[in-house]
């Protein structure tokens, strides 16, 4: 969840039943990782872009990421590996 809080503390928190607060939230998951959202909104970096401004210039970031490419925010991409690299995709965030 969005609040890091688990689905019975959100369903406390919005006084709704634990299966509405969870059909709610795969409702919104889906409508952000499918067609038309995601193929509009979401662009994977390329080996030419540049490091982001806030990486580059902190020395806290910079060292861990300076060759770096993907998603920092935990933003969840597609994995559909071929059934002898699926141990290699599983449980990896």
């Amino acid at each position: 969840c969005v609040t890091g809080l688990s689905i019975r503390h959100v369903g406390e928190r919005f006084q709704h039943a634990n299966a509405t607060i969870s059909k709610s939230f795969c409702t919104v998951l889906y409508a952000l990782s499918l067609p038309p959202f995601y193929t509009t909104y979401v662009r994977l970096p390329t080996i030419n872009d540049p490091i982001p401004f806030e990486i580059a210039t902190n020395p806290k970031f910079f060292p861990f990421f300076q060759d770096a490419i993907g998603a920092m925010d935990g933003t969840h991409i597609n994995c559909c590996p071929g059934g002898d690299e699926r141990h290699l995709a599983r449980d990896r965030k």
